[in-house]
C-alpha cells in the first residue's frame, strides 16, 4: 500500500508522466497495481497505454506454430509455466531449473521456425520470452517519448532483467539515464542493491516532492 500510495504521488506531481515498462500484459500489470493505473508498456513493447488511456498494438500476435511449440515444451517439461500474452509468449523454468538444457535446445532446433515467422527469443530470469522481431521495451520507450506528457522530459528508467538493456542502449540519445537493481546491466548509470532500495528511492522522492 506504501508503494500504491508513493506511484499516485509521483504520478501528480509529474503531471502524468510515469509509466510501468515489463514484459507483463498490460492486463497482468494493472491486476498487480490495482487501484492505481498509469501509462505503461506492457508485452516487451508490442502494446502501448497512452497517458490518456489509449492502448495501441505495435506488433500483431505471436503466430500459432510458433504459440503450438512453446505449448508442447511446456507440456513435455514438469514444472514449466507458459504465460501466453497475445503479444508475446513467456516459458518460465524456475521450479523446473533441470529443463533449461533442454529448453535452450529446442530454441536453437527450431530457430529456422523462428525466423520464418519473424519472431525473436530473448532469453531472462529462468524464463524464455518469444516477440515479434523488431519489438522490444526501447520501442514502446521510444513511442512513449513522442507523447505528452512524456516528450521533451528527462527519462529516468529502472530495471533488473536482459530485456531491460533495450532501454538502457537508448537512454542517451533521449538525454536520460537508467538504474539496475540487484545486479549490473549493460548500459545503466547506477545500481541499486535490491527492490527494496528503489522503493524507499521512490518513497523519499514522494515525500520530498519532484518538479514536474
Amino acid at each position: 500500500d506504501g508503494l500504491l500510495a508513493s506511484l499516485a504521488r509521483l504520478h501528480d506531481a509529474l503531471d502524468g508522466a510515469l509509466a510501468f515498462v515489463s514484459g507483463r500484459s498490460l492486463g497482468a500489470i494493472d491486476t498487480l497495481f490495482a487501484p492505481f493505473r498509469t501509462a505503461a508498456v506492457g508485452c516487451h513493447g508490442a502494446e502501448i497505454r497512452s497517458a490518456d488511456g489509449r492502448v495501441e498494438a505495435l506488433a500483431a500476435p505471436i503466430p500459432d506454430p510458433v504459440r503450438a511449440l512453446f505449448g508442447t515444451l511446456t507440456d513435455r517439461h514438469p514444472g514449466t509455466l507458459l504465460e501466453d500474452k497475445l503479444y508475446a509468449l513467456s516459458l518460465h523454468y524456475r521450479l523446473a531449473p533441470e529443463a533449461r538444457s533442454a529448453l535452450l535446445a529446442a530454441m536453437e532446433e527450431n530457430a529456422a521456425l523462428f525466423a520464418d515467422q519473424r519472431v525473436s527469443i530473448q532469453l531472462g530470469k529462468a524464463v524464455i520470452d518469444a516477440k515479434r522481431v523488431g519489438i522490444d521495451k526501447g520501442v514502446g520507450v521510444r513511442t512513449l517519448m513522442r507523447q505528452k506528457p512524456f516528450r521533451d522530459r528527462v527519462p529516468l528508467f529502472g530495471g533488473d532483467d536482459t530485456t531491460d538493456t533495450d532501454v538502457f542502449h537508448i537512454l542517451p540519445e533521449l538525454g536520460g539515464e537508467g538504474f539496475s537493481v540487484g545486479r549490473a546491466l549493460r548500459g545503466a548509470a547506477y545500481e541499486f542493491s535490491s527492490p527494496e532500495a528503489v522503493r524507499q528511492w521512490l518513497n523519499d522522492l514522494a515525500e520530498e516532492g519532484v518538479t514536474a
